[in-house]
């Protein structure tokens, strides 16, 4: 394209064709991705650089129509931004996406904005499927957290499947706890009916805090009247399991329940990938929610929406109530491209070192200070438990560590609190400290957040 409608105008400024010829491979080279990704409409499997992404989103962002020098902007809402300065923080996308219908609408005002989140949609979608999640059937990216999402999936699933939520207002929920989710649920009006978490061992063989399978049953049976959906869990901290969502679809589809996963960070497990492609194949899996600042390293406020029911996810998308911010999209499909698919595929790859190293330094450390790593399996972190610990050092472990610059561990005091166990002190009685290999963490930090954990212990000892 550059080619034919430029060459022979700089050829006429006196630069020979043959050199005008040479000279633009550089150009050809620098937006061959760019077309390929509208061809194609799916993850290129190399990273892009920063130049292209900004070049695309420079593209794109001028589709829309607050970037037509000559338009006459009488609305409330036009574009209209107090400084350049808010405009390049969110790409040049002010009239943000969707409409007050549907998410997932072209904008009249935004196509470039419209294109940018249908674009996201299709990379993100792309790379679900080639990690493993090949029998879903589409995703839409939403701009919300993974507890909203929840929400925005079940009010969108009742829709779909007209189910009158006056008459059939209950959740059942696996324990998770994690404000965000019940709040999720809680706030389009649903009642939330908690099926305890149980220590010890389980389906997948290891010790950890895990679901029974006989109690959803019971539970349900004596709520079968007033029970609309079950939201199972496939990630969360250790040691936590999964849910055995392969037996929950077919309940599910048994019982004709809505099945909504919460994986707000199993994608960069592809043993929780395997577990949900499984879940979709033998019963009734219906969406499954993975936050993108924590699976794909954007900023915080967005998420995936994943099913393998096409119909359902446009449901999801016109039950957003009005339009909504461009930036969560934009963050991903920044993120994506630049990681690409192989660059991805290689982060997943060093988070799985990363866990065996930090298994290996928290088991060597709990045989030092009599403790026990508990073998749960958990894919993305450890629990070490604290036993030989009183109520006081407990309480002052987390402290001791942040003074350190240790960010993110958790501290489980069940003396203090249950809330965190997903069960309760009778069923696990020991306190613990979880610590994670999350994927983008670097190596250097989970051997500098062992040895801050160790010099926090010596220090809680001491006082």
């Amino acid at each position: 394209m550059w080619e034919k409608s430029i060459t022979k105008k700089l050829e006429n400024l006196g630069i020979p064709l043959h050199m005008l010829d040479r000279s633009s491979i550089g150009l050809r080279a620098h937006t061959k991705p760019i077309i390929q990704l509208f061809e194609q409409r799916s993850i290129p499997d190399e990273g892009w650089n920063d130049d292209q992404i900004t070049q695309l989103l420079y593209v794109l962002s001028h589709l829309d129509s607050d970037k037509d020098p000559q338009s006459i902007r009488i609305g409330e809402r036009e574009g209209r931004i107090s400084t350049q300065l808010l405009s390049n923080q969110i790409g040049g996308f002010c009239h943000g996406v969707g409409r007050s219908g549907e998410l997932a609408a072209p904008q009249p005002k935004a196509a470039g904005a419209s294109l940018m989140q249908n674009l996201s949609n299709k990379v993100s979608f792309s790379l679900l499927k080639s990690l493993g999640l090949s029998n879903i059937k589409s995703s839409l990216v939403v701009p919300m957290g993974t507890g909203m999402s929840l929400g925005l999936a079940l009010r969108g699933a009742l829709a779909h499947f007209q189910i009158n939520s006056t008459k059939k207002n209950m959740v059942l929920m696996t324990q998770i706890d994690h404000n965000s989710p019940i709040k999720g649920i809680k706030y389009i009006g649903a009642e939330i009916i908690t099926i305890p978490g149980h220590f010890g061992k389980n389906y997948y063989a290891s010790e950890g805090v895990y679901t029974d399978m006989a109690e959803i049953e019971s539970i349900f049976q004596k709520n079968s009247d007033s029970v609309c959906a079950i939201i199972t869990n496939c990630a969360f901290f250790a040691p936590r399991v999964p849910d055995n969502i392969k037996e929950i679809s077919k309940f599910a589809k048994k019982n004709e329940l809505i099945h909504i996963i919460n994986n707000a960070y199993g994608v960069q497990s592809s043993d929780i990938l395997k577990i949900i492609r499984g879940a979709i194949d033998a019963g009734k899996v219906d969406a499954i929610i993975q936050s993108t600042d924590k699976c794909f390293l954007t900023p915080v406020g967005g998420a995936i929406i994943a099913s393998p029911n096409s119909e359902l996810i446009q449901t999801i998308s016109k039950s957003y109530a009005g339009r909504a911010s461009a930036a969560p999209a934009m963050h991903l499909l920044t993120s994506l491209l630049s990681m690409g698919k192989n660059g991805y595929l290689s982060k997943m790859k060093q988070q799985k070192e990363n866990l065996f190293i930090l298994q290996s330094e928290l088991k060597n450390l709990a045989e030092n200070l009599g403790e026990k790593l508990i073998d749960c399996g958990n894919k993305v972190s450890c629990a070490l438990t604290l036993s030989k610990f009183s109520q006081d050092q407990i309480s002052k472990l987390g402290g001791f560590l942040y003074n350190l610059r240790v960010t993110g561990p958790r501290i489980i005091d069940l003396n203090k609190s249950e809330f965190g166990s997903c069960t309760n002190k009778t069923e696990i009685p020991f306190s613990y400290v979880v610590m994670n290999a999350a994927i983008g963490v670097e190596k250097k930090h989970i051997l500098l957040a062992i040895q801050m954990l160790k010099k926090a212990f010596i220090q809680i000892q001491d006082k």
